[in-house]
Formats: structure tokens, sequence, C-alpha cells
């Protein structure tokens, strides 16, 4: 029997189908929720995982440009570091001169001023005995002449006063002639020192080529000698031969002569028949041969013993004369020495001199010129090379412009290939008259400027450099092409080595200037026809300030 359903268990029945839908519903919240956390927390680590990767590798790249900042700040501050260094050691440099310098002053003013104490000291000696003399005669005079006394004491202290006046003019004027007196005679001491080295140096020249010449005229004796000693061996075995033969034929005469007396016997003893006279007078032909060939072989003995001896001169005099060639190769090594030391000297000086008026360079040359026809000066500005390259050459050229020597000189000659200036006026007789006086009293002219040629071959006559001449300046050119080839050094077979023509600077403004120059109109020998004067002249750093006054 089936029973029919009742409320209560519909109700009960959808009941607990809602509960277990809930259930249901919250079992799939449930898995929906753990399903979402763990998506979640993989999409986060994942998220994660590149936000760290990318931070970390920001990070590298931070620290590697960190690291070259650091690197690139280091070497900053060790070229820092090294031109603060160098600076220093300039200023060091600036400083110990400047030091010297004051210390050079101060003992000069001190012997001055003692100078001026002791002459001082002197006059005021003189003087104080000259008034003790004047008071005693002013005394006597008092004691005698009563009536005159106040118009001897007026006149005495009048007498004082001048006295006075008259001290210290003569103690002024003692002391500057002793001060010219000294000026002039350091400056004739250093005039003769210079003028000794020249000596010198030109005596060493001298020297120097004669030992050269000497030394080429006892090669080509030497060589005329041996082959004069090669003439006379061949001849001594020359007649050597002859001498054998001589020998030969003087045993064969002798032979003949002792059958010609057997003969003679013979015909004496068996009578004198016409043949046999005959026979005589050939026999005393041939012995009249044979007395003239022994007559010869005596000459030619004679002559082998001459040879023989003037052999032994000349071996003599080749040994004389290669120890005289040994004795001048010596002393040319000697003078050699000696111009090679002098040579340093002058060199070290004249290094020292530049530091000391100019500083350590580079050093710039300003020269202005004057064109006929424009109102305005023009300038060329030069470059010189370093002054160890060549330290007198540098020294001398700067020393030069220093003291505007070239001023109111010219250019007076333009080439192809130079352009030459200096101190010369070949339009004003009177100008060049005082230029050539100015060069004569520095010892510039007319053996030239340099005491010794300094050309290097790092330093060649390139286009627009600047050079001094054959004589050593103070006349000097520019170059307007290349001519090391021509005034470079030079080695031939006849001549030997030639030294080549200082190349001391080059032009680094201006060039409009020396192409103006190169267009003007030419006269005879390439020379200007118009002057080109330099009217100014000025030793310059690299912002263009004056150096050495």
């Amino acid at each position: 029997q089936d029973p029919s359903p009742t409320p209560n268990s519909d109700a009960k029945s959808s009941a607990f189908g809602r509960v277990l839908l809930l259930v249901q519903i919250f079992i799939a919240l449930i898995t929906g929720a753990i399903l979402g956390g763990y998506l979640s927390a993989h999409i986060l680590e994942s998220e994660y995982q590149n936000i760290v990767a990318n931070l970390q590798s920001d990070h590298h790249s931070s620290l590697l440009h960190t690291q070259n900042d650091y690197i690139k700040c280091q070497s900053g501050l060790t070229a820092e570091q090294r031109y603060n260094e160098q600076e220093m050691t300039k200023l060091r440099i600036h400083a110990d001169q400047n030091e010297r310098a004051f210390q050079q002053r101060a003992e000069q003013y001190v012997n001055e001023t003692n100078m001026a104490y002791k002459v001082a000291n002197e006059g005021l000696e003189r003087a104080s005995s000259r008034v003790k003399m004047e008071a005693e005669k002013h005394e006597y005079t008092k004691q005698q002449l009563s009536d005159a006394s106040s118009r001897l004491n007026t006149e005495a202290e009048e007498h004082k006063s001048t006295q006075l006046q008259l001290s210290e003019a003569s103690s002024r004027w003692k002391m500057e002639v002793e001060k010219h007196e000294s000026t002039m005679l350091q400056f004739n001491q250093v005039n003769k020192r210079v003028q000794a080295i020249r000596n010198t140096l030109t005596e060493q020249t001298r020297a120097l080529e004669a030992a050269k010449n000497e030394r080429k005229e006892t090669d080509s004796q030497l060589q005329h000698l041996l082959s004069e000693l090669d003439a006379a061996e061949e001849e001594l075995d020359r007649r050597d031969i002859e001498r054998a033969e001589c020998d030969e034929h003087h045993r064969e005469m002798l032979k003949c002569h002792d059958s010609l007396e057997e003969a003679l016997a013979n015909a004496v003893n068996a009578g004198t028949p016409a043949s046999l006279v005959e026979e005589r007078e050939a026999m005393k032909k041939t012995a009249a041969q044979l007395a003239r060939v022994w007559e010869q072989k005596e000459e030619l003995v004679q002559q082998v013993q001459w040879l023989t001896e003037e052999e032994g001169a000349k071996d003599a005099l080749f040994a004389e004369i290669e120890s005289k060639s040994k004795e001048a190769e010596y002393e040319r090594g000697v003078w050699e020495m000696k111009a090679r030391s002098i040579m340093e000297k002058i060199t070290f000086r004249s290094r020292k001199d530049v530091l000391e008026k100019f500083g350590p360079g580079p050093y710039y040359v300003k020269l202005s010129l004057a064109f006929p026809s424009s109102p305005e000066h023009k300038t060329i500005l030069l470059e010189l090379a370093p002054l160890d390259s060549m330290p007198h050459t540098i020294h001398t050229f700067l020393t030069i412009i220093q003291k505007k020597l070239v001023t109111g000189g010219t250019f007076l000659l333009s080439r192809e290939h130079i352009l030459v200036g200096g101190p010369v006026d070949a339009h004003n007789i009177e100008n060049n008259r005082e230029l050539e006086e100015r060069m004569m009293y520095e010892g510039y002219f007319p053996n030239g400027a340099l005491l010794f040629k300094e050309y290097k071959p790092e330093y060649p006559h390139e286009q627009y450099t600047v050079g001094f001449n054959q004589v050593g300046g103070p006349i000097f050119y520019f170059n307007l092409k290349d001519n090391t080839d021509g005034h470079g050094s030079t080695y031939t077979k006849d001549e030997g080595y030639k030294e080549g023509e200082p190349c001391f600077g080059k032009v680094v403004d201006g060039f409009d200037v020396i192409q103006r120059l190169t267009e003007m109109p030419k006269g005879d020998g390439d020379s200007l026809e118009s002057a080109v004067y330099i009217v100014d002249s000025h030793v310059v750093d690299t912002q263009h300030n004056e150096l050495g006054m």
C-alpha cells in the first residue's frame, strides 16, 4: 500500500534540498576562493619576480654607471693633481728666481749703502779736520784782531755752511762716479769675456780649418810619396836586374881581357904579322868598350846606392809625416774638445738667460711693418722653436728683438725662394750707417751674431719658416718654399760636411703681409724698389703680452 505524500514530508524534502543546494553552493564558493587565491598568488609571485629582476637590472646598470663616473672622476682628479703639481713646480721655480733676484738686489743695496756710509764718513772726517783748522785760524785771528771778531764769526758760519754743502755735493758726485765706474767696469768685463770667447772660437775654427787643410795636404803628400816609393821600388828592381847583367858582362869582360892578354903574349912570341896587328886593334877596341861598360856598371852601382839611401830617407820622411799627422789629429781633437766645452757653456748660459728674462716659453715675436702706400702698420707673428732645441740661436734672436736692434731696418730682397730682412737700409745711407754702428757695438757686425751654428734636422727650412743667413745673423729670411736642400746641412767629397743655417721659427700669422711683400716691384738683383721698414718688434707670449720688459 503506497502511502500518499503528506504536507510535512514535502516540506522536509524541500528544506533538505535547499540545505543541500546551499551546501553545494558553499562548497563551490570555497573551491572558487581557493582556486582564485592560488591563481592570484601565482600571478603575484610572477609579477614579483619580474619586478625584482627589473630592479636588479636597474641596480646593476646604476652600479656600472656609478663605477664609470667614479673612474672618470678619479682620472680627472689625477690629471688635475698632475696639473697642480706642474703649476706648483713652476711656482717654486719662479719663487726661487724671485728669491735669488731679491737676494742679489739686497746684497747690491747693502754694498751701495756701506759704500755711501764709508764715503760720507771720510767726507765728514775731512770736513771736521778742515773745520778744526779753520777754527784754530779763527781763534788766532780773533786773538790778533779783536775788532773784527763779529765779522770773522759771520764769515766762519758762512764758510762752514758752504763747506758742508761742498762736502755733500762732493760725496754725491763721488758716489755717482763710483757707480758709473763700477757699471762701466762690469760692462767692459762682460764685453771682454764675450770678445775673448769669440776670438777663441774664431782661432779654434781657423785652427780646425788649418788642421783640415794640413791633413788634406799631408794625405796628398803621403799618396804622392807612396806612388814615388812604388816607382822607386820598381826602379830598384829594374836596377837590380841591370846590375846582375852588368856583373855577368864584367865577368865576360875579364875573360876577354885575360884572353886578350894571352893573345898579345903569344903574338909577341910569334911575331906580329898584319893579321895579328888588326886583331890586336880590334881587341883594343873591345877592351875600350868593356871599360866603358865597366864605368857604366859603376855608375849604375852608385845610382842603386843613391836610390837605396833615398828610399831610406823617404821611409824616414814617411814616418815623420805620419807622426805629424798623428800630432795634428791629436791637436785637432784637443781643439774640438775645447770648442765643444765652450759651446756647452754658451748654450747653458744662453738657456739660463732666456729663462730668467722671458720665462719657460713658448716664445713669440711680433714684427710691425710700415708700407710706403699704407698708413696702417702690418704685423707678422712668429713662433720660435723650443728653447732646448737651439738655446744660443733663440737667445740671440730674442736679444736682438728685445733691444730693438731690427727697428729701423727694412725688407730689402725678395726672390723666388726667400724674403730677406734685417737691420739694413739700402734707401737711406745715414740710417744704414747708424744700424751698422749699433750692430758693431753689440758685436753682431760684420762677423755675424751667432758664435756657432745650431742647425737641427727636426726643424728644416720648410715654407714660411724663418732662419739666419750664412754669416749667422742678424739678417734673417723667410723661406717662401721648402729650401732644406739648399740651406740645410750637406756633405760632399770635395767640401766635406757643411753645417746648415739655423731655422729657428715659423710664421703663424701675417701670411698676407708676406704675400704683399713678394708682390712689390723689384729692381736690380731682386731688391725691393720701395723701402718697407720694421717700425717695432716685441717678444710676446701666447696671449700677446710683452715679455722681458
